[in-house]
């Protein structure tokens, strides 16, 4: 019977096809120890010989083409993977991520007549070299992490602004504390600061400042680039306490004039508190000693959380959010020009205004936020790519969802994911 068996084979065609599938889908050890169960128990290396043994197709005829980078080790030697915008298949996989590999493959399929890419400089290169003209479309999605970064950035060199105002408090029998007084690992970083400054603007390198002062290459650079020492001094949030949804309760008791702390300890304990006695007694201690403040401010928000509210979309902001972002911008300047460039150019990114582009960079060029200027000059450097991802509707998100896919196959077949085996994996799987 026509295609039951082949000439000295050990398989037939089906099981053969099944193999294939399981290697495919699975690597090599997952994959056998799924066909034990299967009636066709097979080694994990003969599954690997498998998918080395199947051939790849020709690319196909690709007329809008997606294009990123992903990693082969981390950090060291990376790959470049090519989607079919209008079907999200992959068409090929190529050994690096250099603007001549890519460029020579666009070379033989002149039929490209966009790409769309994330900000790397090389495939921007070699879309040009290889397709002058062709229209080349920035990813939305790289231009708000883009955004996001510069916004973090900003926010981080004015993190004072998060913490909220001091109450004023009087504490019988005490002093108040100097003001501007810092603590010693405050005022370590400041002197470490202007000492590495004072070498770097000498024109000594960084290794020779690392030499000198005994520190790591990284962190000399991480202070010879800071403009000021506040950009060093990371300001921890405090923690918070268990017992803090429940001081107002307390503080209203204390008031009423009941002062046990076992008791109001059993009563909180109802409401959900699952702390000690202990420290319900040293926060009735500091409600006897300083009447004027019964309950702790609230810890000020990090900065990821502002990231996340100035970028994000203001309908899926909650209220307290919300509130909270309008104080932080009317207690600081910088904060409300951040959040007021910020989220114009994310507006006019979601709603694809990229005519709108040339204005907003006007208005980051003319502010005070550095950071933000230093991204609209990187959007001016690549304006037609950026305008085009702002204004047509196609997007690299195919793309990414494929590098995730990649990571996972490539950590499937462990020590044995070479690039051969990786490619045809991605290329071959449905």
């Amino acid at each position: 019977m026509d295609g039951l068996t082949v000439p000295y084979g050990r398989r037939t065609p089906a099981a053969q096809r099944l193999l294939e599938r399981v290697a495919l889908a699975l690597g090599g050890q997952a994959g056998g120890r799924l066909t034990a169960h299967i009636v066709v128990p097979t080694s994990g290396s003969t599954l690997l010989r498998t998918i080395h043994r199947l051939d790849v197709p020709a690319p196909p005829r690709v007329e809008v083409l997606g294009v990123d980078e992903f990693s082969l080790r981390r950090g060291r030697v990376f790959g470049t993977i090519l989607v079919d915008m209008e079907t999200h298949r992959p068409v090929d996989v190529l050994p690096d991520h250099t603007a001549d590999t890519f460029a020579a493959w666009l070379r033989e399929h002149p039929e490209v007549r966009m790409v769309c890419r994330d900000r790397g400089g090389a495939f921007a290169e070699a879309a040009e070299r290889a397709l002058p003209g062709v229209p080349q479309v920035a990813d939305r999605w790289h231009l708000l992490d883009n955004l996001a970064t510069a916004v973090e950035k900003a926010i981080r060199r004015n993190r004072a602004c998060l913490n909220p105002p001091e109450p004023e408090r009087t504490v019988p029998g005490r002093a108040p504390d100097a003001d501007g007084e810092e603590s010693p690992a405050r005022q370590q970083i400041r002197a470490r600061w202007t000492e590495i400054r004072t070498l770097y603007e000498r024109g000594t390198t960084i290794t020779a400042i690392s030499e000198q002062t005994g520190l790591d290459r990284k962190t000399v650079r991480r202070y010879a680039h800071a403009d000021t020492a506040d950009e060093l001094i990371t300001v921890r949030p405090r923690r918070g306490s268990a017992l803090a949804p429940h001081m107002p309760y307390l503080a209203a008791r204390w008031a009423e004039g009941c002062n046990n702390a076992q008791t109001l300890r059993d009563e909180i304990a109802a409401r959900g508190y699952t702390g000690g006695r202990k420290t319900v007694r040293r926060f009735l201690n500091e409600l006897a000693d300083n009447k004027t403040s019964p309950t702790k401010p609230a810890p000020p928000p990090s900065v990821r959380e502002v990231v996340r509210w100035i970028v994000g979309r203001a309908e899926r902001q909650s209220e307290a959010a919300r509130r909270q972002l309008k104080e932080l911008c009317e207690r600081c300047d910088h904060l409300a020009e951040i959040n007021r460039l910020a989220r114009s150019f994310a507006t006019l990114l979601r709603q694809r205004h990229g005519h709108r582009l040339p204005e907003w960079i006007a208005r980051a060029d003319a502010s005070d936020i550095k950071e933000l200027r230093t991204f609209a000059l990187g959007l001016r450097k690549d304006l037609d790519a950026v305008t085009a991802g702002l204004t047509l509707p196609g997007s690299s998100g195919a793309v990414e969802g494929h590098v995730n896919r990649t990571k996972m196959l490539k950590r499937q077949t462990y020590g044995r994911a070479s690039f051969a085996l990786l490619r045809r994996r991605i290329l071959l799987a449905d």
